[in-house]
């Protein structure tokens, strides 16, 4: 018995060997690929090529960044909305688009004439984070990975929160991830890591920003070996409280809420990385929150699921966390676009997989997609406008002037800027 196991290790060992060796002469020689069915081998090694770092200058966007320098009162809008798919690249909006409801149909988010692109490298990367990036919206500075609303010095940089609460606007955040998570993180704070989650917890709480619905990260192990970060989600009601808010942590409650406001939900029961409602109530009620601000208000909305789901290559997910995402565009759509006072952008923080859709037999009633990876890219991202402003989003421009133009249309004060009334994130 043991020498027959002892003989199928072997030729088991063999036949790998067999097939990664023609594999590697294949991929040399004859392609990339070997199709036996549906199955798909695919060989691929990556190839280099020279790459100079960044010209200093083209780390902060320039004062003006393509917004008409004398907008027409109809021109500018009193409330913004940006919406935001992480990871949600331009072949994963592509795949939504045919996927969901079929070739030929749109999304809410793609109907619209005014649509740009966005580069989105961080200092340290061609490949960015959802750190740097966020940083980058926020702000309009080029930083390193990780980084939360700070150089890669170390220096302090004001964000577009910042910016709007000094005009006197309401702001908002609703997430489906955590409000410690990177891309509302580089809204509103300031810290050298993404990692430092009590830090940035702490600074969220203490910002002032009228409506906070996201995540308590209860399920995430990161944040749970952060015994800080812990012992102040535990406490989210005292100190929540402190800072007069009113803490809820049932999704049932946010009907009834009233602001300031600070959502601290759980893990969904299926999707454990997700927390709190769907999207589109979440928004639906910051909105009918924020909508009280006679000033006008600013309200950013994240879905997180298309970036978790990508990573793992996992293109249902992916899909699902699309139509959740364009379910909440339609609800803000729905909600403003009637009042003509309003901007909505929606935009991707970075592409996560390199999704492609490569064939789709409408008799079989099956596509087939690829994955280049199952991490970031550099790949330009899409940015899509609806309403007052909407036209200063068109064109190919870098993720620094995104902050930018959305200070300059509300009439606040412009970006980049450093930060000498924040405080380090060092001492916090």
């Amino acid at each position: 018995m043991a020498s027959r196991s002892n003989q199928f290790f072997v030729h088991s060992l063999v036949t790998i060997f067999v097939i990664v060796l023609a594999l590697t002469v294949f991929s040399r020689f004859g392609g990339q690929e070997i199709a036996i069915g549906n199955l798909i081998l695919r060989a691929q090694t990556g190839t280099s090529y020279p790459l100079t770092p960044p010209h200093p200058s083209a780390l902060a966007a320039p004062p003006s960044s393509g917004v008409d320098d004398n907008p027409s009162t109809e021109s500018r809008p009193k409330n913004v909305i940006v919406i935001i798919g992480d990871g949600m690249g331009v072949g994963i909006v592509s795949a939504a688009s045919a996927l969901l409801e079929g070739p030929g149909s749109t999304l809410a988010m793609t109907e619209t004439p005014f649509v740009g692109l966005m580069s989105t490298w961080a200092t340290n990367n061609l490949s960015p984070d959802s750190a740097s990036t966020a940083t980058s919206m926020a702000t309009g500075f080029k930083t390193r990975t990780k980084a939360i609303g700070v150089l890669e010095d170390g220096r302090v940089v004001r964000n577009l929160f910042e910016a709007a609460r000094a005009g006197g606007l309401a702001t908002g955040v609703v997430t489906t991830s955590a409000l410690a998570d990177a891309t509302p993180a580089g809204f509103i704070a300031h810290a050298d890591s993404r990692n430092d989650y009590d830090k940035i917890l702490e600074q969220i709480i203490a910002s002032e920003t009228d409506v906070l619905i996201g995540g308590d990260w209860s399920d995430r192990k990161k944040a749970r070996r952060n015994d800080r970060y812990m012992e102040i989600i535990e406490n989210a009601e005292v100190t929540g409280a402190e800072h007069g808010y009113t803490v809820i942590r049932d999704p049932a409650a946010l009907e009834t809420a009233t602001t300031p406001l600070l959502a601290l939900f759980p893990p969904r029961p299926v999707e454990r990385l997700q927390h709190g409602p769907p999207l589109a109530v979440a928004t639906r009620q910051a909105l009918r929150l924020l909508w009280e601000s006679p000033d006008g208000f600013l309200l950013l909305v994240e879905s997180e699921v298309i970036d978790e789901a990508a990573h793992d290559n996992d293109l249902s997910r992916v899909m699902a966390g699309m139509r959740e995402l364009d379910d909440a565009v339609a609800i803000a759509l729905e909600l403003s676009v009637y009042r003509g006072d309003t901007l909505v952008v929606v935009a991707a923080d970075h592409d996560t997989g390199g999704l492609g859709l490569f064939d789709g037999d409408y008799t079989e009633g099956k596509a087939i997609a690829r994955w280049a990876h199952d991490y970031h890219n550099s790949n330009f991202v899409p940015v899509f406008a609806f309403g007052p402003g909407a036209r200063s989003f068109t064109g190919v421009y870098d993720n620094t002037a995104f902050g930018p133009k959305i200070a300059q249309l509300l009439g606040l004060e412009s970006l980049p800027q450093l930060a000498s009334n924040v405080a380090d994130p060092s001492t916090n």
